[in-house]
């Protein structure tokens, strides 16, 4: 039955042919069976584009092969597979429905449940605490004590509470409330109230140094840039990590392909066995011709074996990406290897100017930077605010209440109280230092933001050379895998009439696998340099 892909929108048909065949149509030419096609067969990539997998583009088209060539590469994996006679289409009529790992699956896996992800989330946390932290230089200050002296000629007791309120603005207003009772000594008449205490109001302004700009506003504003400057450090981690695994993903699809493609090779040695004894008895061939070919098959095991270590080194580095609901890693098995590769989008090299100013815009590094500049200059501000001198307006009212405790001495009138308070070095080192130090780390931020600009357009041009130079690597792959194929076809047939041995034989089948692989690898390298050009426009999988 149709083999099909699990996408997050819903099914789609994918081909009937697995992996299996597709490297056994490679090879098996050298078997010389008749070939038989099977126009029922889907393009292998429209089982692979889906939601975040690249959109099909044609490409240029490769000369159509000889009449038996197994099957017709464009450069693309969209291609027609013919199949010896004994493979019938009933061998899928019992094959169960399989769903295969797409590179949507890997990146929301990330998303879900990547645990160095968490790691950058949580960094919104630690920057919302920093700045409630910050804010907490505004907070409302209450102090209160009670004193008293029981013992003595001067017996008294004195309580007193006071809020004080830091403005915004710049400056202080204070309310407070004293009660004091017992015998004062004249010193300490301003302790002593009437019986109901007394009521104070008052406010303190700056007049130089603070009055613009202080430290707890400084702080205020540079915790709530650092908290902003979170979102872009994180949406580069999350570009990171979509790059990363990307290319992994990729590595293992192409691991895959390899493995099949040798295993096929060596399956051409191991048909050929019975062949060969047949030949030998009939003296048709050498007995050599017999150790040849078990040189081969073991040489070919050992190819085979190499591939499957790839394979699983590239499995278990998916499966740092890959993991289940609760965050254990996932190995993906063979069976969940897609079919082909999808189809390549050669690039626009036209729009390597508007894709420069475009990654200039959103690539979160330089919005990081740029949030950075900003703390530093109110750093430099308020460097700038210390190098002022301290001046600071004070107005104070008072009001006593209730009877007073001597009529001689009562404290029932309204009282008001203004003034001014002043203090400054006489060096500024302090400051000068400060403003120094300062001004050179921004001059070391702007430095930094413009290289990270040209590193910025480096990264979309090498991309873009990359998806260029891979589109070539895929399309002349191809060219040389018709050719080999060929030349295999031309090798089989004078096998037969006995012009050339095994070995000669074994080089135009090698040649092919090689080809084969080679255009595997080409493939993926377009999409290891896709991942790197998708990453340097700050591309997001997940925006509209």
């Amino acid at each position: 039955m149709p083999r099909k892909a699990r996408t997050h929108s819903g099914w789609i048909a994918a081909p009937q042919a697995p992996a299996l065949w597709v490297c056994m149509a490679l090879l098996s030419g050298c078997q010389h069976l008749e070939r038989t096609a099977h126009p029922e067969l889907q393009p292998f990539s429209d089982a692979a584009v889906a939601a975040l997998d690249p959109p099909d583009r044609p490409t240029p088209a490769v000369p159509e092969l000889v009449e038996q060539t197994l099957y017709e590469p464009s450069g693309v994996p969209t291609q027609e597979v013919r199949f010896a006679e004994s493979l019938e289409a009933d061998d899928f009529a019992d094959s169960p429905e399989v769903e295969y790992l797409l590179l949507s699956d890997v990146i929301l896996s990330v998303y879900d449940s990547y645990p160095l992800f968490e790691v950058a989330l949580r960094k919104r946390d630690v920057a919302a605490g920093r700045e409630i932290a910050a804010w907490g230089e505004f907070d409302t200050g209450l102090k209160a004590y009670s004193v008293t002296n029981p013992m003595g000629f001067y017996k008294r007791y004195r309580t007193s509470a006071k809020l004080d309120q830091p403005l915004y603005a710049g400056g202080n207003v204070y309310a407070g409330y004293k009660i004091g009772r017992g015998a004062f000594h004249p010193a300490w008449y301003d302790d002593q109230t009437d019986l109901g205490g007394e009521f104070s109001l008052g406010v303190g302004m700056p007049l130089l140094k603070d009055r613009v700009i202080d430290q707890r506003r400084s702080g205020v504003m540079q915790a709530s840039l650092a908290r902003q400057a979170v979102e872009p450090a994180i949406q580069a981690e999350w570009l990171t990590f979509v790059r990363d695994a990307s290319q992994t993903y990729w590595a293992w699809v192409g691991a895959g392909q390899v493995l099949e493609a040798n295993r096929e090779l060596l399956r051409l040695a191991e048909d050929r066995v019975e062949q060969i004894e047949q030949r030998v008895l009939a003296g048709d061939l050498e007995r050599i011709a017999r150790i040849d070919n078990e040189r081969l098959i073991a040489l070919r095991e050992t190819k085979v074996i190499e591939s499957q270590r790839k394979l699983e080194m590239a499995a278990i580095k998916l499966s740092l990406f890959l993991r289940t609901p609760d965050g254990r890693p996932q190995l993906p098995t063979g069976e969940l290897l897609p079919e082909s590769f999808p189809t390549p989008d050669p690039p626009d090299s036209q729009q390597m100017q508007q894709d420069i100013q475009t990654a200039l815009t959103t690539r979160p590094e330089l919005v990081e930077l740029d949030l950075l500049l900003q703390q530093i200059r109110i750093e430099l501000a308020q460097a700038e605010n210390s190098l002022l001198p301290k001046l600071d307006a004070v107005v104070g009212v008072s009001q006593d209440v209730g009877r007073p405790v001597n009529v001689r001495r009562t404290k029932s009138f309204f009282e008001l109280e203004a003034g001014v308070y002043g203090e400054m070095p006489l060096q500024w080192r302090e400051a000068r230092g400060k403003i120094l130090a300062t001004r050179g780390k921004l001059m070391q931020v702007n430095a930094t933001r413009e290289f990270m600009a040209d590193r910025v357009v480096a990264d979309v041009q090498d991309a873009l050379s990359a998806l260029e130079a891979a589109v070539g690597q895929i399309e002349q792959a191809a060219r040389n895998l018709q050719l080999s194929r060929e030349a295999l076809e031309l090798g089989r047939f004078a096998f037969d009439a006995g012009d050339i041995d095994l070995i000669v034989l074994n080089i135009y089948e090698q040649a092919v696998a090689d080809a084969g692989i080679a255009w595997i690898e080409a493939q993926t390298y377009y999409f290891a340099a896709q991942a790197d050009y998708q990453a340097a426009l700050a591309r997001d999988p997940f925006a509209p």
